[in-house]
């Protein structure tokens, strides 16, 4: 008898600790994510002040290469911050989609390499569209779980 209250206990004790280091973990995520939004921010500034200060006729396609490249990055790190926030295999497939589409529009990749870029936007399009449901989304286990915690 006094065994099960002591494994009731450290199961008790366990889980609590479980609980915080989530919490901890959580809330890291969201400092870096504004961290993050900060950085994105300062360099979106930036990139709106190059772009201004500029001539027109300066301005060659070397120019725009680089902007472009800036730009989708900073698109990118918004798509991940928005993965951090909210915690969905949606996201992360949204995330692999703007990073894929950024390395293909930015860099002059060969004919084949491009190829397979497209093949895999086409198979991220596919796996979002077809084998991703809202079971399978981590934000809905999470709203299930504070439903049932609610419940008892």
């Amino acid at each position: 008898m006094k065994k099960e209250v002591k494994k009731e206990v450290n199961h008790a004790i366990r889980k609590r600790f479980n609980e915080v280091i989530y919490h901890v973990a959580r809330y890291m995520e969201i400092l870096l994510s504004v961290v993050i939004l900060g950085v994105i921010a300062l360099v979106g500034i930036r990139l709106v002040c190059d772009v201004t200060s500029r001539e027109i006729l300066s301005m060659n396609v070397d120019f725009f290469t680089e902007f472009l490249a800036n730009a989708l990055s900073l698109v990118v790190g918004v798509e991940f911050v928005k993965m951090l926030c909210r915690h969905s295999a949606q996201t992360v497939v949204e995330v692999l989609m703007f990073a894929t589409a950024r390395q293909m529009v930015v860099e002059h990749l060969r004919t084949w390499e491009t190829l397979i870029g497209v093949i895999a936007i086409a198979i991220l399009f596919a796996i979002r569209k077809f084998l991703m449901t809202e079971v399978d989304d981590m934000v809905y286990h999470e709203r299930n779980k504070r439903k049932e915690e609610k419940q008892s």
